[in-house]
C-alpha cells in the first residue's frame, strides 16, 4: 500500500503540498468540514522516496516480529489502529499538513514493547535486552524530532501509545507448560507456549481506540471557525 501510493503520487504531480492534499493528507480544516478519511489515508503517502523507505525498513523489522508473536490479524489491529490515532492526535495538536507511516511504525514499537515487558519473567535477559533497545530507538527518534523540522512528533506519541495500549488488552501471554517426550524418559520438561487472547479482546481494543479517535476529533473539530470567506481555521 506504501508503495502504491508512492508511486500513484508521483505520477500525478509529485510530493507537493497540494497534490498530497488530493490525495488524502492529513490538513486540519479539511478535517473539520467532515473529510475523515483524512486520518486514515495519510499513514499511507510519503513525501520521499528516503521518507517512504525509513518507514518501510521499520514496519519489516518490526512489523515481521509483531506479526510473528500476534499473528496477522492483531497485527493489522495494531498497525491501524496506531497509524489512525497517530494522525487524530497530530490533528489535536494542530492543523498542519502531515503524512506518512511513522505513527503506525511507532505503533508496532509500542506494541512489542509491552509484549516485553509483559511477559519480562518468562523472557529473561534476551527480552530486557529487546525491550532496552525498544527505549534507545524511541529515545533517538523523539530527540530528532525535537532538533529537526518536518517531524512529526505527535503523531509518533499518538501511535506509541496506541500500540502500546492495543497490545496490553491482545498481547499473547508466554506461558510454561510440561511436556513429556520419549527422550526424557518420563521427565516433563518445560517449554515455552503463546497464549492467544480471545477476539473479543481485539474487539474491546477496536471500539476503546475509537470511542478515543471520535472524542479527540470531535472536539478539536469544535474549536474551528469560518472566517469571513468561508474557510475552516483553528479558533
Amino acid at each position: 500500500m506504501n508503495v502504491l501510493f508512492f508511486f500513484g503520487v508521483m505520477l500525478t504531480g509529485g510530493s507537493t503540498t497540494q497534490n498530497l492534499l488530493n490525495w488524502g493528507a492529513k490538513y486540519g480544516p479539511y478535517i473539520a468540514e467532515g473529510e475523515y478519511w483524512r486520518l486514515f489515508l495519510p499513514m499511507f503517502l510519503h513525501v520521499s522516496f528516503f521518507h517512504m523507505a525509513t518507514n518501510l525498513f521499520g514496519l519489516v523489522i518490526f512489523g515481521s516480529m509483531v506479526e510473528r508473536i500476534f499473528g496477522g490479524r492483531n497485527f493489522a489491529v495494531v498497525y491501524v489502529t496506531a497509524g489512525v490515532m497517530g494522525n487524530v492526535v497530530s490533528y489535536f495538536a494542530g492543523p498542519n499538513p502531515g503524512v506518512g507511516a511513522s505513527g503506525a511504525v511507532f505503533g508496532l514499537l509500542g506494541a512489542f514493547g509491552v509484549y516485553l515487558l509483559m511477559n519480562r519473567r518468562l523472557l529473561g535477559s534476551m527480552g530486557r535486552q529487546q525491550l532496552t533497545s525498544i527505549g534507545v530507538i524511541v529515545a533517538i527518534n523523539v530527540v530528532m524530532g525535537l532538533v529537526t523540522s518536518g517531524i512529526d512528533n505527535t503523531a509518533h506519541f499518538g501511535g506509541l501509545f496506541t500500540g502500546g495500549m492495543v497490545a496490553y488488552l491482545i498481547a499473547p501471554r508466554e506461558r510454561l507448560f510440561e511436556v513429556e517426550t520419549p527422550v526424557n524418559f518420563g521427565q516433563p520438561s518445560m517449554v515455552l507456549r503463546s497464549v492467544t487472547q480471545p477476539v473479543s479482546r481485539v474487539i474491546l481494543a477496536i471500539v476503546i481506540i475509537g470511542l478515543i479517535a471520535v472524542a479527540l476529533t470531535w472536539f478539536e473539530s469544535g474549536t474551528y471557525v469560518t472566517n469571513i470567506v468561508g474557510q475552516n481555521i483553528p479558533g
